[in-house]
């Protein structure tokens, strides 16, 4: 019993050690690229039946999303939303929780903190932003069936294109806007070095 314990309490030792080691590795040197994602609107072609229920919120009707989550992302929220207002936010949920998903869509001049650069969307653009989808109910394609009924609706509000930045490391929500009709047009490295975050020139596809 006791060449066990000791065996045991060496694993979680290594363990512990390995991602201490991880944490000081990204510290010192971290890559990380980001994609620009861009998506032409068309037509939805999918069966909207397929689709969630989705609540599109406009900024005066922003406290009835707000209230509907914890304090601490509805004061965060609360802020860029402040900050945007020309915003919406598109919502899902099923009959327990009123809220599973969300994500922004803003117009207008928007900061890219990726890009490190002011993007003015032109009339008939739109930005994608700040999704979210609560851990318990991923995998369950939220994101991707959300985006594509955001997309619909911009298409119908006379939208003719939608950008989006997504972390290639983020496979998931790089999946879910792929599936939605996006496609990358251009990227950037984040480059972190002793604690310093380094960005490569922005690249697009001409």
């Amino acid at each position: 019993a006791m060449a066990q314990r000791v065996a045991h309490a060496a694993v979680r030792g290594a363990r512990a050690l390995r991602r201490r080691l991880r944490r000081l590795w990204r510290w010192l040197l971290w890559r990380e690229r980001f994609l620009w994602l861009e998506a032409q609107l068309q037509e939805p072609a999918c069966d909207e039946v397929s689709l969630p229920a989705v609540r599109c919120y406009r900024f005066e009707e922003r406290w009835a999303f707000l209230g509907a989550l914890p304090p601490e992302p509805a004061h965060r929220l609360a802020r860029l939303w402040e900050a945007l207002p020309q915003s919406w936010v598109f919502a899902a949920g099923d009959a327990a929780v009123p809220v599973v998903y969300y994500c922004f869509v803003s117009v207008g001049t928007v900061w890219i903190e990726e890009f490190a650069l002011h993007r003015s969307f032109e009339a008939g653009e739109a930005y994608v932003h700040t999704c979210y989808t609560l851990p318990a109910y991923r995998g369950r394609g939220f994101h991707s069936r959300t985006l594509q009924a955001v997309c619909a609706w911009l298409w119908q509000h006379g939208f003719q294109r939608a950008f989006a930045v997504v972390s290639e490391r983020n496979a998931p929500s790089l999946r879910g806007f792929l599936r939605a009709g996006f496609h990358v047009t251009g990227s950037v490295v984040h480059y972190r070095l002793c604690g310093h975050v380094l960005r490569s020139r922005p690249v697009f596809n001409s």
